[in-house]
């Protein structure tokens, strides 16, 4: 089975950063699946699942073997570091993380030059 298509959602928020939806061989669609940070702002990849009446969760679909759990976690991953990249974390187009945009206004010419101010 080949990985067709990734669709990837963003997500507001929360520890739930996406879902995502992927197509096998341009027939078989997967959704609900989740894309996670853990701990030190790492990303997993969280199979779609339902509560059961115990509380605990179940997997409703996931991968048999760990090559196909490799190959599907890069291919989600890898579509939402590209969305990301494209739209920012706040999905507005923004690109790059809050940080990333101060500082990137604090190391520019014109914060310190005051260049703004001299055009007007």
């Amino acid at each position: 089975m080949e990985i067709s298509e990734v669709r990837i959602n963003l997500n507001k928020g929360g520890k739930v950063k996406a879902f995502a939806q992927v197509v096998f061989d341009g027939c078989f669609l997967v959704g609900d699946i989740r894309v996670l940070e853990g701990k030190e702002g790492m990303l997993y990849v969280a199979m779609p699942s339902r509560r059961l009446r115990n509380g605990s969760f179940r997997d409703i679909a996931h991968p048999l073997n760990g090559d196909t759990r490799k190959h599907l976690d890069e291919a989600i991953l890898a579509e939402y570091a590209r969305v990301i990249g494209e739209r920012g974390p706040n999905g507005d187009g923004s690109g790059g993380s809050r940080a990333q945009q101060i500082s990137g206004r604090l190391l520019g010419d014109k914060f310190w030059t005051d260049e703004e101010s001299e055009e007007e």
